[in-house]
């Protein structure tokens, strides 16, 4: 009986060998493929990933310009009806101070404007007041005897010329380098910020918390 493998076992070992050659391959390839679908899906994901966070900063961009410019626009609503305010507060005290024109107490308080300018410049030599022209009129012919008990010892001229302001008094040295304005318009100016201030702190006390101001200051 002969020992050497017949043609029919040559032809099965060749088609074993081509089936386990068509297996391995078949293997490779489904390892390919889910490696392939592996990295597919890991780009897909980083790119999801990408994608979200450029909308989320996209977002936040976003929400941070609409956020600033809903600041910019309430800060500008907040200062213009500051600022109608504090107009609205002018007209009520220049309403108040021509009612108080009116009565004696006016007197009053135009001497100690008299007493207080002429102290603070009494070192300056000769003096010249303004008044204003409804003042000058009023109290003009009163002017030397309130020099003698509001500023003995100092020489105040009263100026023939009217002031332009609409009551008060301005006050100054000879050559008008030192001044004292003790006129409506003049203290007003100078009140404008303390009623800034004061407006902030008792109107928008959050606002004025921030910029550490109280009503108290």
């Amino acid at each position: 009986m002969s020992s050497e493998p017949s043609l029919q076992d040559l032809e099965q070992a060749l088609i074993d060998r081509a089936r386990r050659l068509a297996e391995e391959y078949m293997a490779r390839a489904r390892a390919t493929r889910e490696r392939m679908i592996s990295d597919k899906n890991e780009w897909l994901r980083i790119r999801e990933e990408r994608e979200v966070l450029a909308a989320e900063l996209a977002s936040e961009r976003f929400y941070r310009s609409k956020v600033q410019s809903t600041e910019m626009e309430l800060q500008g609503e907040l200062d213009r009806r500051r600022w109608e305010m504090v107009q609205d507060l002018k007209v009520s005290i220049r309403q108040k101070f021509l009612a108080l024109m009116e009565t004696e107490e006016y007197v009053a308080v135009l001497k100690r404007f008299l007493s207080s300018a002429a102290t603070a410049l009494h070192d300056e030599g000769e003096l010249v007041a303004q008044l204003a022209q409804r003042d000058l009129e009023r109290f003009g012919a009163e002017w030397t005897q309130w020099l003698r008990e509001l500023a003995p010892g100092s020489r105040v001229i009263l100026s023939d010329e009217a002031g332009d302001f609409t009551g008060g008094l301005l006050m100054r040295n000879g050559d008008d380098s030192v001044r004292v304005d003790h006129s409506f318009e003049g203290r007003m100016e100078r009140l404008e910020e303390q009623i800034n201030l004061v407006l902030t702190a008792e109107l928008f006390p959050t606002v004025a918390a921030a910029n550490g101001v109280s009503a108290d200051d």
